[in-house]
This record gives C-alpha cells, structure tokens and sequence, in this order.
C-alpha cells in the first residue's frame, strides 16, 4: 500500500461552458501537478463535481487520470453512490479494468438521512472493503452529504477492518473524536478533508490533508508539509496561518467555481462549473486578481510559464 504523506489535490474536472466535460484539460492539469510538490491526487470527490457526472464519465475521468499520475504519486479515486449495490458496480468496472488506484474514497450515502443509522454506516463500508481489492478511505463530508456523518462510534468499528485504511475529515468537530477512536490501529489514517482542520490533524499525527487551494497552488500547499518537516511545528502554523488567508480571498470565496476561477488565473485547466453552479462573476475575479498580485511570494511558483 503506498503511504499518503502530505498534501493531495481534490481534483477539479474541468468543462466547457456547455458542460461539455474536457478531458484534455484535465490531462494538462496532471501533467502540472506531476510537477509540483504535491505527495498525490484525488479524483471524483466534491471538487470533482462527480454528482454533476455519469457513470460513464466518471470512469473516463478515472482512467485518464490513472494513466497521467506521476507513478511516484498517489492516487485515489471516488467511487461512492447513493446504493451499495451501484457502488460495488462501479468499483467492479474499475477493477475489470485494472487501472493503477492506491486508494478508493467513499462519500456517506445520505438522501436517505433519516435511516443513515451507524448499522447502516458499518454495513455499508464493511461491504465495499470486503469486496475492494483497493483500500478504502471513509469519505466524511457533511456539508454536501446532507448533513450525514459517521460518528465517532461507528469509525471505532470501521477502524478495524484491515482493508479500511482511514478517513477523509470534512467535518467542522468530529477529528478530536475520530483521532480518539481510531486509536488502536497505527496505520488507520485520518486525513484532514478541508484547510481548517489540517493543522490538528498533523498535530496528532495525520498524514496530511485532501485539500482544495491545491487545486491552484500546489506548490504553496504542499509548502506547509515542508516547513513541517524542516523547521518544526512552530514555523508550520505561522506559515499555515498565512496559507488559510490565501486560501479563503481567493479560491475560498465561492466553492467549486471559485477553485475553477483561480485555476484559470493561474495557468491551470478549471474550466467552468456543471449548472446549475455559475461561475464566479467579473468582479469577484478582479477582487481575486488584486489579492494574488499582492502576494506573490507565496504563489509564485504555482503560475504556469
């Protein structure tokens, strides 16, 4: 099993202004990511947009990206449906067609919020991990899962399957709780979902974060990993603290078409968002332009030449 250790890129999937999806654009997204200094990519999860796709274009995006990634990268890829039985479907075509996955991420079903009870959480993900030969990550995003979440006691359980191999946190309170419960398994990882939570996360030593502005600054993402790394705890939160204000003025303002927007500022492939999503307006980007031309030492490095 490849080790995640830093930074990876929630991937956008870039379209066209009609919506058509452009898979062009996203293999010259991965050829810049390959470059940068970012330990993998993620493909398919909420900043992939993949509700606003089919099963077939989810696959399309999946094998495109799994034949560009950098080997030495990781790579995972979003499989989870609102049904267990299409999540196996889907997992069993990309399997027949033996694309190089590391990992496979699964969001929490929840149009059925009600009866997203912890039997049904722990039935659901033992289900896929038993018929994964890919390791699973629990993908835990609340705020675009209908406010559904595992809770802490049904990760305890979820923890010890030897083929879950740890959570993706979006949640805005629950890491101090998963931390605690997943504690008997050295190798059960979690991972923060979101800028705002990565700083706990590596401080109870998390492996890193799945993280959106790395969408178009990778470079200064990963950054954070490194100062970690360099020059100790200390230096990392005062450089994350300006990461999180970077973040939050530019492609923070507004989503998935604030990520895309800033991807095309900076020579990257974003693309517009599927409607109903509308992309970012004229103003807003201009708001944006002025704040990267202010702080160009941070995102130097992550404009395309």
């Amino acid at each position: 099993m490849k080790k995640i250790d830093g930074i990876i890129i929630p991937a956008a999937t870039p379209f066209d202004a009609d919506g058509t999806l452009r898979l062009d654009w996203l293999r010259e997204n991965y050829r810049i990511w390959n470059k940068s200094g970012v330990a993998g990519v993620m493909a398919l999860g909420s900043n992939g947009e993949f509700r606003a796709l089919s099963d077939d274009e989810s696959f399309e995006v999946i094998r495109a990206a799994s034949e560009i990634i950098s080997p030495e990268k990781v790579f995972i890829a979003g499989i989870g449906r609102e049904s267990l039985f299409q999540t196996l479907a889907f997992l069993k075509r990309l399997e027949d067609a033996d694309l190089r996955i590391d990992y496979v991420s699964v969001l929490t079903p929840c149009y059925f919020r009600g009866l997203m009870t912890d039997e049904a959480m722990i039935d659901y993900y033992t289900a896929v991990a038993d018929a994964s030969r890919y390791p699973v990550l629990i993908y835990c995003a609340p705020s675009f899962a209908n406010d559904v979440k595992v809770s802490p006691a049904a990760l305890r359980v979820l923890a010890d399957h030897p083929n879950i191999a740890g959570v993706k946190d979006t949640t805005p309170d629950q890491m101090p709780a998963y931390v605690e419960m997943a504690g008997g398994r050295d190798d059960f990882m979690i991972i923060a979902g979101k800028l705002s939570n990565i700083m706990y996360c590596l401080e109870h030593g998390g492996p890193g974060g799945i993280i959106s502005s790395s969408n178009y600054f990778p470079n200064a993402c990963a950054r954070l990993i490194e100062i970690l790394h360099r020059d100790g705890m200390d230096a990392a939160k005062a450089y994350y603290e300006k990461l999180s204000e970077l973040g939050s003025k530019t492609g923070g303002r507004a989503g998935v078409a604030g990520m895309k927007a800033v991807m095309n500022l900076t020579g990257k492939k974003g693309g517009y968002p599927r409607r109903p999503v509308l992309p970012v307006k004229e103003s807003v980007l201009r708001e944006i332009r002025a704040y990267i031309a202010a702080h160009q030492d941070l995102v130097e490095a992550d404009f395309e030449k």
